[in-house]
């Protein structure tokens, strides 16, 4: 009896230590759910991704500011949800862990939608360099994803862990299998990276929700023995820094980017318009 109320009392808790990445992990499976049995009104699947919130670079950079954390919970197809839930639920449980489910969080989210963020102005500022538009075609990339945002963790995780490994006096057992995850968050990280340089992989995203995850744990170590106000105002500066990024980029007049944004919108109403005929 005692036996199986321990056993009982290590399940609950382990339950509670995850709880917020399992929620994570089940959100993105809901939408996804959602998005082919009630978001999916057009025959085009990248037009229904663009319809329901996809990121688009021409779209986002033009007042569509909202695209950036809609698209983080949006995925191309099941194969793309299924890889990115086992990483976040990897990832996710070892990080709620180290950091506590309110950084984790921000973590998540500012890392998620910052990332979107720098692949919109990212595939812009690519356009620009690259004059794709002399030749008066409309290139459209959709970003989806929550790939942005775990890298963000993978991120912290990495500077939980660099931090725990370099403590004096370490636990040898401890030790070594904090340099094991260690060893194979960087790993993942790495071929995520050299992954995302095949055509059709938003490796901008995957780069910018790192350095963003990075940056914001750096800034929760740091304090990590300080109060607890101190951790709630680097939260703050950082989701403000977000919001001024946003507000910089996000609401652009360029004739380009302004003319493509109304063909997209354009072809999109043509479709929703033959659609309900």
């Amino acid at each position: 009896m005692i036996g199986q109320q321990r056993h009982t009392l290590k399940s609950r808790s382990f339950l509670r230590a995850m709880a917020l990445t399992l929620i994570l992990v089940l959100l993105n499976i809901a939408v996804y759910f959602y998005q082919i049995a009630f978001a999916s009104p057009l025959e085009s699947r990248e037009n229904n991704l663009i319809l329901f919130g996809a990121n688009v670079y021409q779209l986002s950079l033009t007042g569509d500011w909202w695209r950036y954390p809609i698209s983080m919970i949006l995925h191309s197809n099941g194969m793309h949800l299924a890889f990115n839930c086992l990483a976040l639920f990897v990832i996710g449980i070892e990080c709620e862990r180290a950091y506590g489910k309110l950084k984790v969080l921000a973590i998540y989210i500012i890392s998620g939608v910052g990332a979107a963020l720098f692949s919109a102005y990212w595939q812009y500022y690519d356009t620009i360099n690259n004059q794709i538009w002399s030749d008066n075609t409309v290139y459209i990339i959709i970003g989806v994803g929550a790939s942005g945002a775990i890298m963000g963790l993978a991120a912290a995780s990495v500077i939980y862990l660099l931090k725990a490994i370099n403590k004096p006096h370490p636990h040898p057992v401890i030790h070594s299998k904090q340099k094991r995850q260690l060893y194979n968050i960087i790993a993942m990280i790495a071929l995520t990276l050299v992954n995302g340089l095949q055509s059709g992989v938003d490796n901008a995203a995957h780069i910018g929700g790192a350095i963003i995850g990075a940056l914001i744990s750096i800034g929760y170590v740091l304090v990590s023995k300080k109060s607890a106000m101190t951790s709630v105002s680097i939260t703050v500066i950082a989701v403000l820094l977000l919001a001024l990024a946003i507000h910089s980029f996000s609401f652009s007049t360029d004739e380009n980017l302004l003319y493509e944004r109304q063909f997209i919108y354009q072809e999109i109403n043509k479709e929703l318009h033959m659609a309900h005929k």
